[in-house]
């Protein structure tokens, strides 16, 4: 259903007339004309006109704020437009989206948005599909800029939605009788405001025109791999518009590099993953071919496919919109020069490949490429992709959302072996990993059940309370994809016996529960058990103790401790930790385990924390007598991530989430790091020359003189702060910055040979030490995530918290082979160094926020180093 802002919107627009508008031109460029007037004698201006500037101009970029108000004045003079502001962003931008269809159309949406919704139900039968299929309008999604760099696509929109809006042509009528186009101008506002209006800001000036730091607060580029996590603000947003309109298509335009085709399109190329529905790709498939030929008929050359984009997991480029029916049309067009300037190539040759193939019939004949040359070419695939839905509107309805989702809910007869459930057992050790996965599903819009009672099922007996996942229901694909061990194709990743393996576009493993650190169990028979469908997941309830007179304790072994550490310590808590494992409250304490003195404050936190997270707090009469560390009150960490490195972005947002008390590292702090912290954590991807050279002043405005190089001097310092009695965390690429910084006794050991080991973005098994403080809450053994890294050989002294088995493959789930290279070598190190410490984790076990699983080891690290040896004590 729409929003009663909406209806109030729409109701507006129903108010106006029908504009009287003269044919304007329809080739790719659909700017033609200055003016188009309506009835009542209000204007909608060309772009041109608006702007000052055709689209795609040289060196000129509509900035975003001028886009929204001239889309709004569209919206208000045009009785096929509807804006609206649909959410919020990270910074508190708009997230803008548009409606543009028939008036008719745009008066019956709510009705639209039933039917589809209906005929993505479960139980609807052939006759009614059909009979809604033929009532209904297809919506038709079209993105441009959810990578804020790829700048022509958003340029390109505004003559679309111009074009649209006033063009009186059989094209147009066609479209907007046929079909409602859901126009999302930018799937980042944020970046689109950071990355034009720094070009814009800069121009005139010695500062480079590219945007130096991430164009997305957290994440980066990385917000087009936020799939199954929804981690953030603007992917929830777009997900919840597709879960509300049922796109049948989504064109999701981006750019590529500047040596590729000059636009790519499906279809996608190999390995094709077991998860997708069929229809979905052969439709996006279609839906590329189309492109293609509208592109080649204009004589626009250069278009290629195939080689370049796969469909496998479904973080990436699959998304969760292909689980709903939605065909995922991707178009990459090469970029240009600095956003917007022409690029040519160094040597006069043509760009791009020349290869003449089947992938590319016509490879591109000149060296130079431009911003008008991108704005086309995005034109003419839109205008293709649009047309092709609305002459097949009843096809797309029927395919898209009603046979998609016929098949997925009676999955394991349409793909054989796939398990009829998967059930989550009650009991596991880290409650809030339950919840924290229970929610992805919940978000997804999964039929959850759970069981009233024990129950057997495959032989095992599970006890009440435990989860089962269905998989003959809508999203039983999806619900596969995320529990099942991926395994890889390796023989249909080959397109010849003798053709090299193709390595996947991302990762080859999304396997959630391995990540999050719960145990879930595929189950091949229908689940007979007493079962309720869950309506809401919740934590796990949990009591309070009665006021003790020794101690609360915290058992370590949830990641979501790290909300009771940090919150402990925004409250001025004293808190202290076991090093050893101990008996108290009627249980085994493993090592690690969290004392906190009885007072009010502690109370109300650990309340708090325990009802948000579903993590139990036990009480004991006595102190426990065993040995401890205590943290250090208001533990400061400084985080030095670099500009512009994703990792480091990721980083942040998950400090943010646990409530760390942090900040990020400036160049200015380098001349008193052990006044301002006493833990810093060198995110992955942050190199010597991050620190040493970093952006280069003269080249960049004075807000980001905090990422400048800070030299010799600063590396020295950084070094200095350790030795002094600081404390080092590091992970990914960062552990080989600290060993180079501090001379660690380690070598990584990893093959550079990837024909000997290669690991290209999969889970592996590790062992761990819950002894060690690192390891503090771990299991024995569980996953790590391994994408290329290092792995290490102790070479003087050090403590191993994590290393890999001595023997059998490592592969848990995924892509791995050699893995053999590995065994034995250390992950997780701890050192001394001088008076302080440092960790390493040589694999990114923050790989963007996804293993939470090894989360625990990155807050041990960060809070052990500055504690100290002391015996809990009451307050």
């Amino acid at each position: 259903m729409l929003p009663r802002r909406t209806a109030r919107v729409l109701a507006a627009v129903l108010t106006s007339a029908a504009l009287v508008a003269a044919p304007m031109r329809s080739d790719a460029l659909g700017a033609g004309g200055t003016v188009t007037r309506t009835a009542q004698g209000k204007t909608i201006p060309a772009p041109t006109n608006y702007f000052g500037f055709a689209m795609g101009t040289t060196g000129r970029l509509a900035g975003f704020d001028k886009i929204k108000q001239y889309f709004r004045l569209v919206a208000d003079r045009s009785d096929r437009v509807e804006y609206q502001v649909v959410d919020k962003t990270t910074l508190g931008n708009d997230y803008p989206a548009m409606f543009i269809s028939d008036p008719r159309n745009l008066r019956d949406l709510r009705q639209i948005v039933r039917d589809n919704q209906r005929l993505a139900e479960p139980g609807v039968s052939e006759q009614e599909a059909r009979r809604l299929s033929e009532r209904s309008k297809p919506v038709y999604l079209i993105e441009g800029t959810l990578h804020s760099t790829e700048v022509g696509n958003t340029q390109a929109l505004v003559d679309i939605v111009h074009r649209l809006a006033t063009e009186r042509s059989e094209y147009t009528d066609t479209v907007l009788k046929n079909a409602v186009l859901l126009v999302l101008p930018s799937g980042n506002p944020d970046g689109q405001h950071l990355v034009v209006d720094h070009f814009n800001k800069t121009a005139g000036t010695p500062y480079n025109r590219v945007y130096p730091d991430l164009y997305h607060k957290y994440v980066g580029h990385d917000n087009n791999r936020d799939w199954f996590m929804f981690t953030q603000r603007e992917t929830r947003t777009r997900v919840r518009l597709e879960q509300t309109y049922r796109p049948v298509a989504g064109h999701y335009m981006h750019q590529a590099g500047t040596g590729g085709p000059r636009l790519w399109t499906p279809p996608y190329d190999e390995p094709l993953g077991n998860g997708v529905d069929p229809i979905t790709i052969q439709s996006a498939n279609t839906q590329g071919q189309v492109a293609a030929r509208a592109l080649t008929a204009e004589n626009k050359k250069g278009v290629g496919s195939d080689d370049a984009y796969g469909i496998f997991w479904n973080a990436d480029v699959m998304g969760f919109s292909t689980f709903l029916g939605t065909s995922l049309f991707l178009t990459e067009i090469a970029s240009a020069k600095d956003l917007a300037y022409p690029y040519t190539s160094a040597d006069g040759k043509p760009l791009g490949s020349q290869n003449k193939t089947i992938r590319m019939l016509q490879p591109y004949d000149k060296n130079t490429w431009t911003l008008e040359q991108i704005v086309a070419y995005a034109k003419t695939a839109a205008y293709a992709g649009i047309e092709n839905i609305a002459k097949n509107p009843e096809s797309w309805l029927y395919n898209n959302l009603y046979q998609v989702t016929r098949n997925g809910s009676r999955l394991p007869d349409v793909e054989p072996g796939t398990p009829e459930a998967y059930v989550i057992p009650a009991g596991q050790r880290d409650p809030y990993a339950v919840y924290e996965l229970l929610k992805i599903f919940e978000f997804g819009r999964v039929e959850i059940d759970q069981a009233r009672t024990a129950f057997t099922a495959n032989g095992k007996s599970y006890p009440a309370g435990s989860y089962v996942l269905r998989t003959r229901q809508p999203l039983g694909r999806w619900i596969h994809q995320l529990l099942q061990k991926d395994v890889y194709p390796e023989k249909a990743a080959r397109k010849c016996a003798d053709c090299p393996l193709i390595m996947p576009y991302s990762e080859t493993t999304d396997n959630a529960a391995l990540l999050l650190g719960v145990t879930a169990v595929p189950v091949e028979k229908a689940v007979t058990a007493s079962l309720q469908r869950v309506r809401r997941v919740a934590p796990q309830p949990v009591r309070m103790p009665a006021e003790p007179r020794g101690a609360y304790l915290v058992a370590p072994e949830s990641y979501g401790v790290a909300h009771v550490l940090a919150g402990l310590q925004k409250a001025g808590v004293p808190v202290f930790r076991s090093d050893e494992e101990f008996e108290a409250a009627g249980r085994t304490f493993a090592p690690g385990t969290v004392v906190v003195p009885p007072s009010p404050a502690a109370r109300q936190e650990l309340q708090r924390v325990s009802a948000a997270t579903g993590i139990p707090v036990y009480g004991s009469d006595e102190l426990p007598e065993v040995g401890a560390f205590r943290l250090k009150p208001g533990t400061r960490v400084g985080l030095i991530r670099g500009a512009n490195n994703m990792p480091g972005g990721w980083m942040t947002w998950m400090l943010d989430q646990y409530g760390v008390n942090y900040k990020v590292v400036g160049a200015d702090d380098y001349a008193d790091l052990a006044g301002r912290y006493d833990t810093i954590v060198l995110a992955d991807g942050v190199s010597r020359n991050t620190i040493v050279n970093g952006l280069d002043p003269a080249k960049n405005p004075p807000e980001f003189a905090w990422a400048r190089g800070v030299g010799e001097k600063g590396w020295d310092a950084l070094g200095d702060f350790v030795s002094g009695g600081g404390n080092l965390v590091a992970v990914g690429s960062g552990s080989e910055t600290a060993r180079q910084l501090l001379d660690l006794p380690v070598e990584n050991a990893v093959p550079s040979d990837t024909s000997k080991f290669n690991a290209p973005g999969a889970l592996l098994r590790a062992n761990y030490k819950p002894d060690v403080p690192a390891a503090w809450g771990m299991p024995g053994e569980w996953p790590v995530w391994f994408n290329r890294d290092a792995a290490y050989r102790i070479t003087g002294e050090a403590t191993a918290a994590s290393t890999y088995p001595g023997d059998g493959d490592l592969l848990a789930s995924g892509y791995a082979h050699g893995t053999g290279a590995l065994h034995g070598l250390a992950n997780v190190v701890s050192f001394e160094v001088g008076k302080g410490s440092a960790t390493i984790a040589g694999s990114e076990i923050t790989f963007r926020s996804w293993p939470r699983a090894t989360w625990p080891i990155v807050i041990n690290s960060i809070y052990h180093g500055p504690s100290e040896k002391a015996r809990p004590a009451a307050r």
